[in-house]
């Protein structure tokens, strides 16, 4: 499935590497096909190290320095007919991992040089040397007439043509001059530079740096100060250093379709990326994922792999890559913190771009995944995000206080009061890490609100009913889909002996409601002679069941509550359009915000009642059952929704979006794909 670049070649530099070289080579051997170490008159067995890796081994006799073995080794890259050149340290110093970054950006502008830049996080760099670097940055952006984010990290793309004008001019023997003089000489002809974010690991590598400071800075500060007195300092060069970077070029279209009568050559390969923090983001991707025609499409999920189980056997391969715990997030909602930290954000953008590199996808469909707001824009690729209508920028909620500590200490009231006052700051600050990491990667900020964080995309996908959730004036690229319906597939040994001669509810707090409230819902069904169908969601079952209660850890969800009179669950949209798909009437018991904006519009169109989660005591749920079960009302609105459930066919929208992203070659799939079809029914 991997899919190696082979118009790179990296180039290595090692001097006295034996003991990391050979790691750097097969972990750069992942994303490159293509790999050239030179060894600089080494004295130890950097070049037998890699004798059995698919590499190419440059050795010099004696030790010529840095820029010696980069340019012999960029020399051999281009007789090699290298569209553009990967520079790493032989050392471990760089993650080869972070080689898809850098590849991302080149994608996006092909002419610029390309700088794995480490100083967005200066923490993990030896305060001096992080000193030292920002003072580099300021001379070399001086000369070369524009900003450069780390003049000093030698991880870069090169692009050849930068090599043959600009690299022919430079010192090839002098040390670490020729890395920051190749800078200075690509600015000075209008090429751009460009740096992406990536780790870097001081102390990692096994022996002393081969740079001296004395001697090195000498040699650099010479050559910068010749090159800014020839210019007669260059007052226009050091203005335009503290401008913005060079426009990034229009993003290109997406691929022509392959010719000829292959049917794999017209699959467009589609990528879904769930965050798995709770069951219904990837049971969305899930559902909109078994919607597309495998021989039409090709396609992949990736999530963290803690809720698969409960959806059996997929269709289609699947991907692990690394959420946080859903304890911690859920933690992080009742403490109102961020929900992701800055450092965890870094991370899942890095695991995006390896992702996408490695699957190289036509485009990327995300629920709830906030760093592909960065990565897959980086890349290139079209990016689809499913939001509920309710945190659009563009529709109209009312944030009601969740059950968070101002209501613990002050009552919902007041509460709310302060809730109100201090929520755009709280919703700013949840934005401020991803716009940090997007300036990184080169891209504009976003609002600073929390509902631009959520609904990020190329397109942004609702999935709500436009009838209960509306938005207003929404820009063309915000789309209905309509409610994403999944359903757990297997049913438990009791289901058919549940009787039919009482009112019947259909109880579910999913993985992110509080548990404990189920003990009360269940005495306050018993009270009513009410029966429940109850789904625990991997919840405890209580020790005492009270009434006639029928149990399992999930359960057919539709059919569920097509069968009850009543749905009971914690206010996500996940079984709320259960519920409204089946034309029932619904009691939340919200907890955090999501749900709390949800059962507001569930309220307010009068297909249900919502009791607060800290509020919840047997007699206040069961008044909201009894006022439910008494008013037809409630019943026939929720008719009313489930005739636009069926109304809002997702799949349909949602492939009708999909294509629309390859434009006039949507038809020709269409057509072509016809063919094969009528071709298949031909007889052999």
């Amino acid at each position: 499935m991997s899919r190696v670049s082979s118009e790179f070649v990296a180039v290595i530099p090692a001097y006295n590497e034996a003991f990391t070289i050979r790691e750097v080579a097969a972990r750069t051997l992942e994303y490159v096909s293509r790999v050239i170490i030179v060894d600089d008159g080494s004295s130890d067995h950097t070049a037998t190290v890699c004798q059995d890796l698919p590499v190419v081994v440059l050795r010099h006799r004696h030790n010529r320095g840095k820029a010696a073995a980069l340019w012999h080794g960029m020399q051999q890259a281009m007789e090699q007919h290298a569209t553009a050149i990967i520079t790493l340290d032989g050392d471990g110093q760089h993650d080869a991992n972070d080689i898809p970054a850098l590849i991302a950006m080149h994608r996006r502008d092909p002419l610029a040089v390309v700088i794995g830049s480490r100083l967005h996080d200066p923490r993990r760099i030896p305060p001096k040397r992080y000193a030292a670097n920002r003072m580099a940055n300021f001379w070399i952006s001086w000369a070369a007439g524009q900003p450069i984010g780390d003049s000093q990290s030698g991880f870069r793309i090169y692009p050849s043509s930068v090599l043959r004008t600009a690299g022919i001019r430079c010192d090839h023997e002098t040390g670490f001059v020729f890395e920051s003089e190749i800078l200075i000489e690509a600015g000075r002809l209008g090429t751009p530079i460009r740096s992406v974010p990536i780790s870097v690991e001081y102390g990692r590598h096994l022996r002393d740096s081969h740079f001296r400071q004395g001697r090195d800075i000498g040699q650099i500060t010479r050559m910068v100060a010749g090159k800014l007195l020839s210019r007669r300092m260059d007052v226009s060069g050091l203005v335009r250093s503290f401008k913005a970077p060079h426009a990034m070029p229009p993003r290109r279209a997406c691929p022509q379709v392959a010719k000829g009568n292959d049917r794999r050559a017209i699959r467009r390969r589609i990528l879904f990326i769930a965050e798995s923090v709770t069951l219904a983001h990837i049971a969305r991707t899930v559902a909109l994922a078994r919607t597309l025609n495998p021989r039409r499409y090709d396609v992949h999920l990736a999530c963290d792999r803690r809720y698969l189980s409960v959806f059996g056997r997929l269709p289609f391969p699947v991907h692990s890559i690394h959420s946080i715990s859903s304890a911690q997030f859920h933690r992080r909602l009742i403490e109102a913190d961020p929900l992701y930290t800055e450092e965890e954000l870094r991370g899942y953008v890095k695991e995006d771009l390896r992702l996408l590199a490695r699957l190289g996808p036509d485009v990327v469909v995300g629920d709830f995944r906030l760093s592909l707001s960065a990565s897959a824009r980086v890349v290139g690729i079209p990016y689809l995000s499913i939001a509920n209508a309710y945190w659009s920028p563009y529709a109209r909620p009312r944030f009601v206080v969740p059950d968070v500590e101002i209501v613990d200490r002050f009552g919902v009231r007041l509460g709310q009061g302060l809730f109100n006052l201090l929520r755009p700051i709280v919703f700013a600050h949840h934005a401020t890490a991803l716009n940090r990491i997007r300036r990184d990667y080169g891209l504009p900020a976003i609002r600073y609100d929390l509902s631009s964080s959520f609904t990020d995309g190329d397109k942004t996908l609702y999935a709500d009913l436009p009838e209960l959730v509306p938005t207003f004036k929404r820009p063309s690229h915000h789309h209905y889909l309509g409610p994403i319906l999944w359903s757990y597939d297997s049913a438990p040994d009791w289901w058919d002996d549940v009787p039919k001669d009482r009112p019947l509810a259909y109880v579910s707090l999913g993985s992110s409601g509080k548990g404990e409230l189920l003990p009360g819902v269940l005495t306050m069904l018993a009270r009513l002679g009410v029966n429940a169908m109850v789904s625990t969601a991997g919840h405890p079952t209580p020790a005492s069941v009270p009434g006639q209660v029928w149990v399992g850890e999930y359960l057919p969800g539709l059919e569920a509550a097509r069968r009850a009179n009543i749905v009971i669950c914690n206010g996500g949209s996940t079984t709320v359009y259960q519920a409204l798909a089946a034309g029932v009437p619904v009691i939340g018991l919200p907890y955090n915000l999501d749900q709390y904006l949800m059962m507001d519009y569930v309220q307010e169109f009068g297909v249900g009642e919502y009791v607060r989660s800290g509020q919840a005591s047997i007699d206040a749920m069961e008044r909201a059952a009894t006022t439910i079960l008494s008013d037809v009302s409630y019943e026939r609105k929720a008719q009313s929704l489930k005739e636009s459930v069926q109304a809002h066919r997702c799949d349909k929208r949602f492939l009708q979006i999909v294509e629309s992203l390859f434009g006039s070659q949507a038809d020709e799939i269409k057509t072509r794909h016809r063919t094969l079809e009528r071709l298949e029914t031909v007889p052999h």
